[in-house]
C-alpha cells in the first residue's frame, strides 16, 4: 500500500488547491535536474511524488484510493494522522495521556478503547486469512494423499476406474 498523503505531507482532508501546492513545492526540492546540482538526487521520491499527486489530484481515484487506505488501516489497527497524513501504529495509551503521531506530533484522535477494538478486529481479520489460506494447503495435500491411496487400493483390488475418473 502506497501512503500518498504522507508522500506529499498533506492532510487527507487537503483541497485541490492544497494537494497542487504541496506536489509543486515538493517536486521543485527533489526534482533530478535541480537536486542533481547538490549531490542529493532521488529519482525514485520524485516519481512517488508524481504518483502521489496524480492520484489526488483526480476525485475518482482519489475516492477509490480513499476507501482502499481506509480499509487498509483499519486491517492493520493504524490511524492516520489528520495533519500530516502519517499512518501511525499506536501503542497503549495510558490513562490521562493522548496519542501522538510519530511524525508530526499532532494529537491523534483516538481512545484507549477504539485503539483496542480496531487492533482484536484487525487480528480477528489477519487470523481469519491465515486460516482460510491453511484449509486450501490443507485440502490441496490431503486431497492429493487420498487420491494417491484411491488409486492403490484400485490397482490392489483390480479394479478398473470407471470412466471420466482418471
Amino acid at each position: 500500500m502506497k501512503f500518498y498523503y504522507r508522500d506529499l505531507f498533506i492532510p487527507q482532508t487537503a483541497t485541490a488547491d492544497q494537494i497542487k501546492s504541496a506536489y509543486r513545492k515538493l517536486a521543485r526540492e527533489v526534482h533530478p535536474d535541480h537536486s542533481a546540482q547538490s549531490g542529493h538526487s532521488d529519482p525514485a521520491r520524485f516519481h512517488a511524488i508524481g504518483e502521489a499527486y496524480q492520484t489526488l489530484s483526480d476525485p475518482s481515484l482519489r475516492a477509490r484510493y480513499d476507501a482502499e487506505l481506509t480499509a487498509f488501516l483499519k486491517r492493520r489497527g493504524w490511524v492516520l494522522c489528520p495533519s500530516c497524513g502519517a499512518h501511525n501504529e499506536v501503542p497503549a495509551i495510558p490513562e490521562s495521556k493522548v496519542a501522538l503521531c510519530g511524525r508530526c506530533r499532532t494529537p491523534l484522535s483516538v481512545t484507549e478503547t477504539e485503539r483496542r477494538s480496531s487492533q482484536v478486529t484487525a487480528l480477528r481479520e489477519q487470523a481469519i486469512d491465515v486460516v482460510a489460506e491453511l484449509g486450501a494447503d490443507l485440502l490441496d495435500v490431503t486431497g492429493d494423499f487420498l487420491h494417491g491411496k484411491l488409486q492403490g487400493l484400485r490397482t490392489r483390488f483390480a479394479v478398473k476406474p470407471r470412466k471420466g475418473v482418471g
